[in-house]
């Protein structure tokens, strides 16, 4: 391994132990609000936001959570579910797994006569966005980092940042189960919120502009 902060970790899998319960980062709501995030952001721009507008009632504004807000949300979180199969940050962490969501996305989009490319586009950012996040973090598991690159890659990659702070499984230690897994959560909040209330912004201000100028 690179001496100094380090970027790449070639170690082979982790294997179940003490540094298993205390990798996860960031937690589920960070993942969620960068979901949320990039759903919103990708609303302000067309095609997509032409279909927002027509899924509102005239007499109301246009919903805040649309299948596509849903379906970032979900994609943000799933990479996650690697955990049940003693294999967290590899496949489901790579850029392999963020093209697989953009063609799926973008299929199932097509097929229900939605935009497919920018549908696509937004499911494969969803995915991109739990990558980013987890690079972003402190880890202290073994090896550091996620399969980024996969299948060009088989290397752990992680940014040495530290942006986002540890979240702790151990269930069995309170003051670190709950006091210390708030606190990173309410740093998440803190660092991803100015981010989503800008897509949230974004969106409001192009939908309204477009609701009231047909023609635009």
């Amino acid at each position: 391994m690179p001496r100094g902060s380090g970027r790449i970790c070639i170690a082979g899998l982790r294997q179940r132990g003490r540094d298993w319960y205390v990798d996860s980062v960031p937690s589920p709501a960070g993942h969620l609000l960068a979901g949320v995030a990039v759903a919103w952001a990708a609303e302000a721009f067309e095609p997509l936001r032409r279909r927002v507008v027509s899924a509102g009632r005239p007499s109301k504004a246009a919903p805040v959570a649309t299948p596509l807000v849903l379906a970032c949300v979900a994609l943000a979180l799933a990479p996650d579910l690697d955990i049940l199969l003693a294999s967290h940050r590899t496949y489901t962490h790579s850029i392999a797994a963020a093209a697989l969501a953009a063609l799926a996305g973008g299929s199932v989009a097509r097929a229900l006569r939605a935009p497919g490319l920018a549908t696509g586009l937004a499911c494969g950012l969803a995915v991109a966005s739990h990558i980013a996040l987890d690079w972003l973090g402190h880890d202290t598991s073994t090896p550091r980092g996620l399969m980024a690159l996969w299948p060009v890659s088989s290397a752990h990659y992680y940014s040495g940042l530290d942006l986002f702070a540890d979240i702790s499984r151990r269930y069995w230690k309170p003051e670190e189960f709950i006091l210390k897994n708030a606190v990173s959560i309410v740093r998440e909040v803190a660092i991803l919120g100015p981010v989503v209330a800008l897509a949230w912004w974004a969106r409001k201000r192009v939908l309204a502009s477009r609701e009231g100028h047909p023609g635009v």
